[in-house]
């Protein structure tokens, strides 16, 4: 672990979304515009969906780093699940075992200019497991079926030792499915609250990959309308997310 992820070329043609289940477009809002962002998009509380996000990461980040993200959510009103997932993959590289298991997703995430295609798998949670993890009271591979460790042995460059991952969270999600007239895309909207109080805003589309580069020039013509940066901020929720966690981690054991 410890090699920075590269990101994909930039796309070309449709080709580069190939084989892949679905294309979701994002862009993480600057933080000098979210609440321009929210205003505009019409949302509030009262009207989100609410979720928990736990990623488990060591202090240093290597699994990020390393282009692999686990995680766990506790979803209000429906399942909890946990979730492995790789980018960048090269999606010939996936055999037709892993694409036919339940909850196994290859998807690509357009950022800009940059396409990154990911594989995931994800799992169902039973009630109150996640929580245990985050108290101690279980531990962290406990989440993780075997399915999941086998996907992770297999694709990651170096093995996950699940002893050495810290827990990092709460992150409280508030999310919104939104039509806007006019614009032919569902737009999904993540506002995701850190413990300090820090919000950190995405929105995004899903299309298929067919329609995938007409989509984002869509997007982003609909981001300028309402007064939005389409290319955002530079660093990803998720890596914002988890550069604060790391941090405070450190902080206490220093």
């Amino acid at each position: 672990m410890g090699t920075t992820a590269t990101p994909s070329p930039p796309p070309s043609d449709t080709d580069v979304f190939a084989g892949m289940d679905a294309v979701e477009i994002k862009v993480t809002i600057r933080p000098d515009q979210e609440l321009r962002a929210e205003r505009e998009m019409r949302v509030n509380e009262d009207t989100a969906d609410v979720r928990v996000i736990y990623f488990y990461d060591t202090p240093n980040l290597d699994l990020l780093n390393a282009g692999i993200a686990v995680r766990s959510r506790l979803v209000k009103g429906d399942d909890d699940d946990s979730t492995v997932k790789f980018r960048p993959v090269d999606q010939a590289s996936i055999s037709a075992v892993w694409k036919g298991l339940e909850g196994f997703k290859l998807e690509a995430d357009c950022v800009g200019e940059r396409v990154v295609r990911s594989a995931s798998l994800t799992c169902i949670q039973k009630h109150d497991e996640i929580n245990e993890v985050a108290d101690g009271k279980r531990t962290i591979d406990k989440l993780f079926s075997q399915d999941q460790e086998r996907f992770l042995a297999e694709f990651s460059k170096h093995p996950v030792d699940f002893g050495k991952l810290s827990v990092m969270g709460p992150i409280r999600v508030l999310r919104w499915k939104l039509e806007h007239k006019g614009f032919p895309y569902r737009l999904t909207v993540e506002e995701w609250r850190l413990p300090n109080g820090d919000d950190l805003v995405e929105v995004s589309i899903k299309s298929p990959p067919a329609e995938a580069l007409e989509a984002q020039k869509a997007f982003e013509a609909h981001l300028t309308k309402l007064g939005l940066d389409p290319q955002g901020a530079q660093e990803t929720k998720t890596r914002t997310a988890l550069e604060y966690f790391a941090k405070a981690i450190k902080d206490a054991a220093a």
